[in-house]
């Protein structure tokens, strides 16, 4: 199976899980990532949303009206979806935050043919360098769409280390299947770094 990274208005964050989800293969099935073709940063904004697209991520905020006691929030995550030849969604991996002032947050959309219990692994491998520890996302629920993992950012360290990847040293995300097997999806670190502080600016 291709697998392509589509910077999509589709979002997991948190509370908004959007996207259908197609069946992840085991990554020994799946050949390497093709990465669509870089693109300029593009932006489109309505009253309530701005999107701005930086190469293989997406930068999109939400303003949600006042309801009863809650005053208006604006709430900006950043992300990335996995998609295969067909174009259909095999994951989505996205940062942000539901409440302003809280540390980020990264959440990891994945099939639901999985099992639950092993968290998934986001591992940051360079070529060519020594391994790196990987970062360990849990678990948190499934819906029919999809299972939904997640890793609090509140070591800042982390997020030094995922600045300073080159971009073009593409990580993986990897879980165990329902049948024990090794699935993966590939995770482009191009654009990332400019998506990650457009992300700060709209946070500030």
């Amino acid at each position: 199976m291709r697998v392509t990274f589509k910077a999509l208005a589709a979002t997991v964050m948190l509370a908004a899980f959007v996207p259908a989800i197609g069946q992840a293969q085991p990554a020994a099935q799946r050949p390497a990532a093709q990465p669509q073709p870089a693109q300029a940063p593009a932006a489109e904004s309505s009253p309530d949303r701005t999107m701005a697209v930086f190469t293989d991520w997406v930068v999109r905020c939400e303003t949600r009206a006042a309801s009863g006691t809650a005053s208006a929030t604006r709430l900006c995550e950043m992300a990335q979806t996995t998609q295969d030849q067909r174009q259909q969604p095999v994951a989505v991996l996205a940062i942000g935050r539901t409440v302003k002032g809280e540390p980020l947050r990264l959440v990891a959309q994945v099939p639901v043919n999985l099992q639950i219990g092993p968290p998934a692994k986001l591992v940051l491998d360079i070529p060519n360098r020594p391994a790196e520890a990987p970062l360990t996302v849990a678990f948190r629920n499934c819906i029919p769409r999809g299972c939904f993992a997640e890793l609090e950012l509140r070591d800042d360290a982390v997020l030094r280390r995922l600045r300073a990847r080159p971009a073009e040293a593409a990580g993986r995300l990897e879980w165990k299947d329902a049948s024990g097997g090794d699935a993966s999806i590939p995770v482009s670190f191009r654009g990332f770094t400019a998506a990650l502080d457009a992300l700060a600016k709209e946070g500030e």
